[in-house]
């Protein structure tokens, strides 16, 4: 299709695959820094800051990387910004791993009913992430209320074990953990179109979306895929924003609808 539009435009030469994808990510990184001066934060949601309520964690396995020996591992334009850098998680993950060593488990190779999912993964993300999403403010100050995800039953007694060797850690455990009771029914059922809109899956829309990328994500570098997965993922952010006042005033106006409901009721009672 560029070739074609090449020779519709009188110009001559092939276009470079590489090259194209790099003066793009190029142009993006440019606009993301200037929206970094306008006062643009493309991680921070307007609907949930300064405080956020409630964050669900998930894990999406099919944004896994061929490991390609020919490729270049430099870092990329948007190298820690979306995806937290390996070094930092590794430097975390061997503090959590050297604070617990005389357990006779070996924290974040967890294995059995929970697939060998590393539970330090999720405790790594709560640090990075939501500080991020604070809006400025210390993490350990100010941090979500609710955590929900799908494994908290063995998240919590591994969090106290962790936090007692590393007291920095103890603010996590001020934050409740849930699981929606619908989770397992939503995951049984053969399509799970909509799993998402229930509570606490919250994270599944972003992961739908996200996986899209996998197909392509997969056969590249670490720095492009690091890069192409934060510019998907500030464009899902970018459109969401948009559509932000659409998706209140449709939740406002069904609590309301609801709240009218339980009245009629409770006055039929009396």
């Amino acid at each position: 299709m560029l070739d074609q539009r090449t020779k519709q435009f009188g110009r001559t030469g092939k276009v470079n695959a590489d090259a194209f994808q790099r003066s793009f990510l190029q142009y993006v990184y440019c606009k993301f820094e200037e929206n970094k001066l306008l006062g643009k934060e493309p991680f921070v949601c307007p609907a949930c800051s300064p405080e956020m309520v409630a964050v669900s964690v998930d894990g999406n396995r099919k944004l896994y990387r061929f490991q390609k020996t020919n490729q270049s591992e430099e870092p990329g334009f948007f190298d820690g910004v979306f995806l937290a850098q390996d070094s930092e998680v590794s430097t975390f993950v061997e503090d959590v791993r050297g604070a617990v060593k005389s357990e006779k488990q070996c924290v974040g190779n967890l294995t059995g009913q929970q697939q060998g999912r590393p539970l330090s993964e999720p405790t790594s993300w709560m640090k990075k992430v939501l500080k991020l999403l604070c809006v400025g403010m210390d993490f350990f100050s100010k941090s979500a209320s609710f955590l929900a995800m799908d494994m908290t039953c063995r998240y919590v007694p591994y969090l106290d074990k962790v936090s007692e060797a590393l007291p920095h850690l103890q603010p996590l455990k001020e934050m409740r953990h849930c699981l929606s009771v619908m989770h397992a029914k939503a995951h049984n059922t053969k399509c799970e179109e909509g799993a998402g809109t229930t509570l606490g899956e919250e994270v599944e829309q972003v992961n739908s979306f996200l996986s899209r990328c996998g197909l392509t994500t997969k056969y590249m570098a670490k720095s492009a895929r690091t890069d192409m997965l934060t510019v998907h993922a500030m464009g899902w952010n970018h459109r969401k924003e948009n559509g932000l006042h659409i998706a209140m005033s449709s939740r406002f106006k069904k609590v309301c609808l609801c709240i009218e409901m339980e009245i009629t009721i409770s006055s039929c009672k009396i």
